[in-house]
């Protein structure tokens, strides 16, 4: 404790010099000039987040946390979002995709979402992937979390083992970096308070097996069923069916059902993990139905993407993303430059590239709703809009983005033919636009996905159609 003490005295020093709130991080800058190795600047990263986290525990105003080096958390920005227009945007375009198969929805995630000094400063936590807490990351926009499950002694069971969401080794390497990070049962109490006061939304859990043994997933499955419970006592899981429990011991997660699926069942939350037969009962295996990360640094805007992945692999998976900010990360690979880091990380111009191209979630690390992916991913109204006093039809601009129009005139209608394509009928008035695309066996529509945006974007070639429901 003393040395605790020390350190946060010694980074509250560092603050005083800095000023509150300040955009840049001058140091963190200089660092990566000066250093050829990523290691030292995020271990010096790590360090002043510890300090900052301990200094908004000890009681501190947020602004006074404030250090020359790490990640910043504060509340005004966060409520600052709430009011944004990226936040409104945000949640009009994730209820377009509710009604696509999950193959092609898209889901903003965190990677190691629970692995954050905000949970308690431990040693796995003072090596953060996150700065904000669950809640936080839900207020922000995230609809896919992520936690680590480990089956370890704990003094919560003495004699016994506890399943522990922490960030550390397998347990082949017996679990090494997990010490007194919160119990499972701890965990996902928040989880469930948030769905409770959003009762439409759908998450995505995705739970990390780290388990190994049988009794871990016996006590994993009883907290899931236990504590994912709505406050009138109804489960939030959509659960695996029985009879589709493959060979292998686990039910694949069902591409081809959509998130409104998932509410019409009474559900809130689809968990996903490794395939095991020990947690069946409520998880959806992926394994089968899913890749990771390709080649972010070469990743292209659309429709070069990523050559990792063909389109049949878009078409058919979900693609995931993630990348990893931790100093055990960097320091595995000591000749990786600050500049090969930055060409891993989730950039606000990758995320709006892999949007275009149909990646279907990311794993966000060191979160923050204002640090322009959220608005990267946004693919739909163009910013400012919809706007009510401009019309209440919506028309595509040439970049793709939409726009309030007044319903007057004559476009083609965009239409959505039964294979999924794009055509357009001759102009005509907006009134009439759902019958001239009946007229072509089509229907009168809105893109809901980032692809699909982009093919409305070729096939209408500038002409500015009508769009369909969704979009207005």
């Amino acid at each position: 404790m003393p040395r605790r003490i020390a350190l946060l005295t010694a980074l509250l020093a560092l603050a005083a010099a800095a000023p509150a709130g300040a955009a840049t991080k001058p140091a963190d800058d200089a660092c990566r000039q000066i250093s050829p190795s990523a290691s030292p600047c995020i271990g010096a990263d790590k360090l002043a987040e510890t300090g900052a986290s301990a200094c908004r525990q000890a009681g501190l105003p947020d602004t006074s946390c404030v250090l020359p080096l790490g990640h910043d958390v504060l509340a005004s920005d966060l409520v600052a979002y709430q009011r944004s227009w990226v936040h409104a945007a945000a949640q009009r375009q994730f209820a377009l995709g509710d009604s696509v198969p999950l193959r092609d929805a898209q889901w903003l995630g965190t990677h190691n979402s629970f692995n954050t000094d905000a949970n308690g400063i431990t040693a796995s936590h003072s090596d953060d992937n996150q700065q904000l807490t669950l809640t936080q990351q839900l207020d922000g926009d995230i609809r896919a979390l992520e936690l680590d499950v480990h089956y370890v002694p704990g003094v919560e069971n003495p004699g016994g083992d506890v399943v522990r969401v922490c960030h550390g080794r397998g347990p082949d390497q017996y679990h090494a970096g997990c010490t007194t990070e919160p119990l499972l049962t701890d965990v996902l109490p928040e989880i469930t308070r948030w769905v409770d006061a959003h009762p439409h939304q759908v998450i995505l859990l995705y739970l990390e097996d780290e388990l190994g043994a049988a009794q871990g997933y016996r006590d994993t499955v009883a907290a899931l069923d236990h504590l994912l419970v709505g406050s009138d006592g109804h489960s939030l899981l959509y659960r695996p069916s029985a009879a589709d429990v493959t060979p292998g011991g686990c039910a694949n997660l069902p591409l081809d059902i959509s998130r409104d699926d998932v509410r019409a069942a009474g559900a809130n939350i689809l968990l996903v993990g490794n395939c095991r037969s020990g947690w069946s009962s409520d998880v959806f295996g992926w394994d089968a139905v899913h890749v990771e990360s390709g080649s972010t640094s070469a990743y292209k805007p659309f429709p070069a993407c990523d050559a990792t992945y063909g389109a049949s692999v878009y078409a058919t998976k979900l693609v995931r993303y993630f990348e990893d900010s931790t100093w055990v990360s960097a320091t595995v690979d000591p000749t990786q430059s600050p500049a090969d880091a930055q060409a891993q990380a989730l950039t606000p111009e990758r995320v709006a590239a892999m949007t275009r191209c149909g990646v279907n979630l990311f794993g966000f690390d060191q979160f923050e709703p204002g640090d322009g992916r959220v608005e990267a991913s946004l693919w739909s109204w163009a910013p400012g809009q919809p706007d009510a006093d401009a019309g209440a039809c919506a028309v595509p601009g040439t970049d793709g983005r939409w726009t309030s129009r007044p319903c007057t005139g004559r476009r083609p209608a965009a239409c959505r033919a039964a294979d999924g394509s794009w055509l357009l009928t001759s102009a005509t008035r907006a009134r009439s636009a759902a019958r001239a695309c009946r007229s072509r066996h089509a229907v009168f529509a809105a893109p809901r996905t980032g692809p699909e945006n982009e093919a409305l974007r070729a096939a209408a070639a500038g002409a500015g159609p009508w769009l369909g429901a969704g979009a207005t």
